[in-house]
């Protein structure tokens, strides 16, 4: 493991709920890729005029330790496996106070190249030396819920319709959420979820009625787990819609999956499945659901549904 981000969880990084908000776990993930990059002799990587950088193909998130707000944070790394035109690494995000983790962040990352997103392989030596750096992963960072299928190949508005999926998110990719080849900043692909998962009503229905009611939240939706698939990452100006249903429910745990799509194409740009709970606001503790709104969920329930 090496040291690649040190920081903190400041408080406008933090939601509604008190702790750090999704986005930012992955923004400051994106920092230590960054300086991954420079370990491995790719110290342009990110730069203006860099003629190779590393894109992000698929993530996975574990959400371990509640971040609150002012919060010291480390980040370090490891490569846990190098082929011809990518690696494959993981970031543990630790509480620098507290001596545990926060969260670790699984990353399969392509050497490519920066104006067309298309990998090419390694030089020899870089990937000699990417080989040298290479070590086991830390068992904390093993997915506990996640689905292992492959990504669905059928994702798309046209299918998200024939299977009822519920519309929760609609907007655009900003100026400012892209990074410096005009691509989506990855942070954004939690972010943009994030911010419209309110509107889930299939998935957290009893949150939705108490948003209705206009009074205090006692409970919220969180995230325990994220596998985030890039389709292809979209450009600043562009749109997207976000279609979503319930693929599984148990009394602590909704498997929820999203898909992101082009609004008039209809092509899936980024498809994430979540791991969710409800958290007791009061108690900071996860919820188990009773016996009827676990029947409701289950109800809800798009079968064969997957990310």
């Amino acid at each position: 493991m090496i040291d690649l981000w040190r920081g903190n969880a400041n408080a406008w990084e933090c939601d509604e709920l008190g702790h750090l908000n999704v986005r930012f776990y992955l923004a400051k993930a994106w920092e230590a890729v960054e300086a991954l990059s420079e370990a491995i002799h790719m110290r342009a990587a990110f730069q203006p005029g860099a003629t190779a950088t590393l894109i992000a193909r698929e993530i996975e998130i574990r959400f371990i330790a509640e971040v609150r707000p002012g919060a010291p944070l480390t980040i370090q790394g490891v490569v846990t496996g190098v082929d011809e035109a990518g690696l494959t690494a993981v970031l543990v995000i630790g509480h620098a106070a507290l001596g545990c983790t926060a969260a670790t962040v699984r990353l399969r990352l392509e050497h490519a190249d920066p104006v067309r997103g298309r990998p090419f392989a390694w030089s020899a030596r870089t990937r000699a030396l990417i080989e040298t750096l290479v070590d086991a992963a830390p068992s904390e960072s093993a997915p506990r819920s996640l689905s292992t299928s492959p990504p669905a190949r059928d994702a798309s508005l046209a299918r998200a319709d024939a299977l009822g999926l519920q519309e929760i998110g609609r907007g655009r990719i900003n100026a400012q959420d892209a990074d410096r080849f005009g691509r989506m900043r990855a942070e954004f692909t939690l972010g943009k979820v994030s911010n419209s998962v309110v509107h889930f009503q299939d998935a957290f229905p009893g949150q939705w009625e108490a948003h209705r009611g206009g009074g205090a939240l006692d409970v919220a939706s969180v995230l325990l787990e994220t596998r985030i698939i890039m389709r292809r990452w979209p450009q600043a100006g562009e749109g997207y819609v976000i279609r979503s249903g319930l693929a599984g429910a148990s009394r602590h745990v909704r498997h929820l999956v999203h898909w992101v799509c082009e609004p008039v194409s209809g092509e899936a740009l980024w498809t994430l499945e979540g791991v969710a709970g409800t958290l007791d606001l009061q108690a900071r503790r996860l919820q188990a659901d009773d016996a009827d709104t676990l029947a409701a969920l289950q109800a809800r329930m798009v079968t064969g549904l997957t990310v």
